[in-house]
């Protein structure tokens, strides 16, 4: 039994991973059959090192905070958080979110094209190691529309969690207005980002809980995931994982996870954002 503060837990309760599953693994290279393990829930999560290069990492930054399609907002206390394209989890319903990722998705792609390794060409790499294994790879669809292939984002805040800690998978899974897309579907639900800014601070925070449904509705957790107090996660085992510009990384989104305060006013932390999971053994769906 949980101990209690008010009608709250004190400490989240739900699935504790084996050591085996809850780790990082590090390369300095893309390594496919990693990734497919991270998407197959065979591991919690992957980074690679590098991946980007710092000219990569600096055209993209420079065409995010230049973009027609950056929009921002403010917060209590905190810096704003600034945004180009739309989440499909917070979008107002289905229908606006695919209007708005059939206006933003060539917009998005420019953004991020260009000479040597870019998120455009990493999703083909990744796209031509499934389809030698027999596997799709496509954006996520609904009634014949396609998702948007991704977001940009970047926050700023040298005094609390960037992000607070959050889950992602079961408050996607049941959020209403997706009722019917097959993102709904997928085996097992992950995030992908590439980070091209940060310059220092800004650590994944990751614990080894997905909270069951009793912590997350005494949290208040019915259809969002956002802002389980540190309190909560008092004694569960969690990974501190850096983050610099270039690299590229991905993990479970069923766990507890955060962003770190970023070491300075005014430093900055932007990322390419994609959700991704197993369709079925011949799909593999991405979006944001």
């Amino acid at each position: 039994m949980v101990a209690t503060t008010g009608s709250a837990p004190v400490r989240l309760t739900g699935q504790v991973h084996s050591a085996d599953y809850f780790r990082f693994a590090e390369r300095d290279t893309p390594d496919w059959r990693v990734w497919t393990n991270v998407l197959g829930g065979r591991i919690a999560g992957a980074i690679f090192r590098g991946v980007l290069s710092p000219e990569v990492c600096e055209r993209i930054r420079r065409n995010f905070w230049s973009s027609a399609l950056l929009r921002s907002k403010k917060y209590s206390g905190r810096s704003a958080d600034y945004w180009c394209g739309d989440h499909l989890f917070t979008a107002p319903g289905l229908d606006a979110y695919l209007n708005q990722a059939e206006h933003a998705r060539p917009l998005l792609e420019t953004l991020c094209a260009g000479p040597g390794r870019t998120p455009l060409s990493l999703l083909d790499e990744y796209r031509d190691h499934l389809a030698a294994r027999g596997v799709r790879l496509r954006l996520a669809e609904h009634g014949g529309r396609s998702a948007a292939p991704y977001r940009l984002r970047s926050r700023s805040d040298s005094r609390r969690p960037v992000l607070a800690p959050h889950d992602d998978a079961e408050a996607i899974r049941h959020a209403r207005h997706i009722a019917g897309c097959e993102v709904r579907r997928v085996r097992h639900l992950c995030n992908a980002l590439m980070c091209v800014e940060n310059d220092s601070g800004g650590e994944l925070l990751y614990w080894n809980i997905a909270p069951d449904r009793a912590s997350r509705e005494a949290y208040g957790m019915h259809t969002d995931s956002y802002g389980y107090p540190m309190e909560s996660l008092s004694g569960i085992e969690q990974l501190t994982v850096p983050v610099r510009a270039g690299d590229v990384y991905l993990f479970d989104t069923a766990n507890v996870h955060a962003v770190a305060p970023n070491a300075g006013d005014g430093s900055f932390r932007t990322t390419i954002n994609l959700l991704m999971g197993e369709l079925d053994d011949r799909t593999t769906l991405y979006w944001s």
